[in-house]
């Protein structure tokens, strides 16, 4: 087995590594340790190991009804057509 001995430099928040640090301790790995696999993956994978994108939701929040502050929920209006029988009687106020 070859010695890692090439030098990686980087700057980060002081929390962010002490939180990182705790994490992989967890997995009986230190900080170099992760490191060397998160580079190992990216090769493998020729590129990041996970997907950069942002979460978008899968509705049109234009037709989700807003949350009353209230009730710290949405609230349906009291004239709605329940076809569902009662299921939502409880968010009606």
């Amino acid at each position: 087995m070859a010695t890692r001995s090439a030098e990686v430099k980087g700057y980060v928040f002081p929390e962010t590594k002490a939180q990182a640090t705790d994490v992989y301790a967890r997995w009986g790995m230190s900080l170099s340790d992760a490191i060397n696999a998160f580079l190992v993956k990216s090769i493998d994978v020729g590129g990041l190991p996970f997907d950069m994108r942002v979460e978008k939701p899968a509705y049109s929040q234009t037709a989700v009804l807003p949350v009353d502050e209230r009730y710290g929920a949405s609230v349906l209006p009291a004239e709605m057509d329940d076809e569902e029988e009662g299921m939502y009687d409880h968010l009606v106020r």
